[in-house]
């Protein structure tokens, strides 16, 4: 069926007046019943909520396909209707929708809708399509765009790659930390908040007991459900990084099952994880039929995945994981004599040696998800966390003539930052020093673990600085484990850095604050940033490359994945303006499709943080 039979240039409407889902959909169906494409109009607009009700026909960058089939369609025919404002549909991204399509079908005919929605479909991925569709000017020039036929493949070889070129996928490897570590980013809020709360308990009672009536007995119950849902939220969110939303259940109730049931702690909670992702991914790639299709998302993947995903936990890995977990804690327990020194020289100095990266999630994610069988642990972790930024804010106060201007500032907000136990308060120095930098607070880290071991300090709280004080037993033990680990980390640094001239203090050619571009449309180069925490590694990569950006004339536009969600979204448009996007991140990133059609850099914060600079070089280099 060609497009020119279903599409009339009385079925085009550039400029809805609609404001709302219900509206939207009435307006589009006047315009099927005007051009006699209806026997009922009421009895299609019922039709086509049936279909809405099953699964939302918004998608994302701004388009909507509404459709059904229906007896009281007289002839296939697609009404395409333009809002200006756009109006709020419920499309996944949260975006509002500009250009709808809806599609109207006989009831019992062939499935002339699909094969529509196929040619529509081609329509849509065009590089720009969109973006001419709502700016036409005429209902004929939107005919003709829409009616046009596909250019052919040109035969001969281009002079220059196409636009469409992207970089290659990441190793297998890499990909799976993401997926880790985006599980770890949804998981930290759920054991902090509950870890507080049933510290906070105990504290208020006054003794090592659990609390047996009134409030407190409440606020403990609280800590608990944070510290019994964690372990689900970790193994479902593995899943929906790498299957989406249908492996969202066969995560978490496997984890859930694998925890409660068989003991397994979270390392069972993360292979369960990864296991319901490669189930339903494997299941997603089966082809349903045209029926079962909108079924498949909320029914079949999730019901099927369950199943398969608790088959696997129940009848194979459930209590070979939870044997694996006794002994690691029999290990603990054992190390907690003569052990104690090298296990707390190794877990500070993975905490302290990359700030907040990988290697500091390994080892604070080992200690936080022990904080109710081991804590004793967090009480050497808790110390280390906070002694990087402790540490380097307190260089800039002993030796100040070590450290440029900004450098200076950056130790006051490091400072601040330790305190409340984030460690990337250290980046911006290790960023800019990294030889001389990161052994020092790898040394400080060592230092204030192994004094928090050595002196028996216990953190019920999954975190670390002072702000835990409140629930921690040895509190000498742990200012004294900080102070010391701070120190250490002073004296190194500025043992290793040389005074500055003040000649060398000219960054100020740079205003402080960075101006990004937020205009639709008119950045060269996009990026994009998203971190395991979603705080300080985010936007401190965002803020390198701005200032980079900046530095070497470059206009540019950053979108940041933080806790917060989505901020300064790169929209259609700037994706289509521009030459390239820099994808700047630790974890798997939310709407990547939408880059598909653009050249892309691959790379990590840490890399952004260091080598913006380098990184926007080699795509001048090679423009």
């Amino acid at each position: 069926m060609k497009i020119e039979s279903v599409i009339t240039r009385n079925l085009i409407c550039l400029n809805l007046q609609a404001n709302n889902k219900t509206d939207v959909l009435i307006e589009m169906v006047d315009l099927l019943d005007k051009a006699q494409c209806l026997s009922d109009k009421d009895a299609f607009l019922k039709d086509v909520w049936t279909r809405e009700n099953v699964a939302n026909t918004g998608f994302d960058e701004g388009i909507a396909i509404p459709h059904a089939k229906s007896k009281a369609v007289l002839k296939p025919a697609v009404a395409i209707g333009i809002s200006h404002n756009g109006i709020d549909y419920g499309a996944d991204d949260n975006e509002k929708s500009h250009v709808f399509f809806l599609i109207a079908s006989p009831d019992g005919g062939d499935n002339q809708h699909i094969e529509v929605l196929a040619q529509i479909s081609t329509k849509l991925i065009e590089d720009g399509f969109i973006d001419k569709l709502r700016q036409a000017k005429s209902i004929d020039a939107a005919y003709a765009l829409i009616t046009a036929k596909e250019k052919k493949a040109q035969t001969k070889p281009q002079a220059t790659p196409p636009r469409t070129q992207t970089m290659a996928q990441p190793p297998f490897t890499v990909r799976m930390k993401q997926h880790l570590l985006f599980g770890t980013s949804h998981m930290i809020p759920f054991i902090v908040a509950g870890g507080v709360l049933l510290s906070l308990s105990v504290m208020l009672l006054g003794k090592g007991d659990v609390p047996k009536t009134g409030v407190l007995l409440d606020i403990w119950n609280m800590g608990i459900a944070g510290l019994t849902l964690f372990t689900a939220i970790l193994g479902g969110y593995i899943a929906f990084s790498i299957a989406d939303k249908p492996g969202l259940a066969p995560g978490m109730i496997g984890s859930y099952i694998a925890v409660n049931q068989y003991h397994t702690g979270f390392l069972g909670a993360i292979v369960v994880g990864f296991v319901a992702g490669f189930i339903v991914l494997q299941l997603k790639r089966i082809k349903l039929s045209e029926a079962m299709t909108s079924l498949g998302t909320i029914f079949i993947f999730p019901l099927v995945g369950t199943f398969l995903t608790c088959a696997v936990v129940m009848w194979v890995i459930g209590q070979p994981i939870a044997n694996m977990m006794e002994s690691l804690n029999l290990w603990l327990s054992g190390m907690a004599g003569s052990g104690k020194m090298l296990l707390g020289a190794i877990l500070g100095g993975m905490t302290a040696f990359d700030m907040g990266g990988p290697i500091n999630k390994v080892a604070t994610l080992f200690a936080q998800t022990q904080v109710q069988d081991q804590p004793w642990l967090m009480g050497g972790v808790g110390i280390a966390i906070c002694v990087p930024p402790l540490g380097m804010a307190l260089a800039t106060i002993l030796s100040p003539k070590r450290y440029k201007k900004d450098e200076r500032a950056e130790g006051k907000a490091a400072a601040i930052m330790g305190m409340i136990g984030i460690t990337e308060g250290a980046i911006p120095f290790a960023a800019a020093d990294p030889l001389r930098v990161i052994p020092a607070i790898v040394a400080g880290g060592m230092v204030g673990n192994i004094v928090g071991f050595m002196m028996q300090v216990i953190n019920h709280a999954p975190w670390g600085g002072w702000i835990v004080l409140p629930v921690v037993e040895g509190k000498i033990g742990y200012i004294v484990g900080t102070i010391a680990g701070a120190l250490t980390t002073a004296i190194i640094v500025n043992l290793l850095k040389k005074p500055i001239c003040e000649d060398d203090d000219d960054d100020d050619s740079l205003e402080d604050a960075i101006i990004e571009v937020c205009a639709e449309g008119e950045a060269q180069v996009l990026a994009l940033t998203a971190c395991p925490s979603g705080v300080a590694h985010t936007f401190l990569a965002a803020k390198s490359l701005e200032k980079a950006a900046r530095k070497l004339g470059i206009k540019i536009k950053v979108e940041t994945q933080s806790g917060n969600g989505i901020g300064n979204r790169l929209t259609a448009l700037d994706i289509n303006n521009a030459e390239v996007v820099i994808m700047a991140h630790d974890i798997a990133v939310k709407d990547v499709h939408r880059f598909n059609n653009i050249t892309r850099i691959e790379t990590t914060t840490k890399d952004a943080m260091r080598n913006a600079e380098q990184i926007l070089q080699a795509y001048v280099k090679n423009k």
